[in-house]
């Protein structure tokens, strides 16, 4: 029995060592934003992106946004989206939550019902657009919560058919209570 002594040295020396040097300090993780629709995009947002349709050439995709809150509960989101050369769009989103990280409602465009899930700094959102055309976006508030940075995908049929990558930052705000 050699290696008993050898072990219980060895698990000596461990908590000795455990014990005896001072602890390492504790690096805080980061903190993450959440992303609340409704705070990030209350007041004005500025966005840019660039709008990839398969066998088309890149767009520059321009989109400005007032957020207000409204009496009823729901936050109203209007949007003017410049794409290129073209002529402005108008689209309205107005959204109402259930518990703070699951939204529903409504948009111009969509064919019926958006949804929306936050998870930590993430939202994610959902809508049909036509019979077999969806909508999913990605927006990542960056740390400062100033930036939220937005990956969109239209599905034709579940084939990627349009990509978006876009940029969106606040302008100014007000505070959303």
């Amino acid at each position: 029995m050699p290696r008993l002594p050898v072990l219980l040295a060895a698990l000596a020396l461990g908590v000795c060592l455990g014990g005896c040097l001072p602890a390492l300090p504790r690096i805080a993780p980061e903190a993450v934003p959440v992303f609340r629709p409704e705070v990030f995009f209350a007041g004005r947002t500025e966005g840019l992106g660039t709008l990839d349709v398969r066998g088309r050439s890149p767009e520059v995709v321009r989109v400005q946004s007032l957020g207000t809150p409204e009496p009823d509960g729901t936050f109203r989101l209007h949007q003017t989206i410049r794409r290129d050369d073209d002529a402005p769009s108008e689209r309205t989103w107005i959204l109402r939550s259930s518990d703070g990280l699951h939204y529903t409602g409504t948009l111009t465009e969509a064919k019926g019902e958006v949804e929306a899930t936050v998870e930590g700094s993430r939202l994610h959102i959902h809508y049909r657009m036509g019979t077999v055309t969806t909508m999913t976006q990605n927006l990542t508030l960056q740390p400062g919560g100033q930036l939220a940075l937005n990956l969109a995908t239209v599905r034709v049929l579940g084939i990627p058919w349009a990509r978006l990558t876009e940029q969106i930052r606040r302008v100014d705000a007000y505070t959303v209570h």
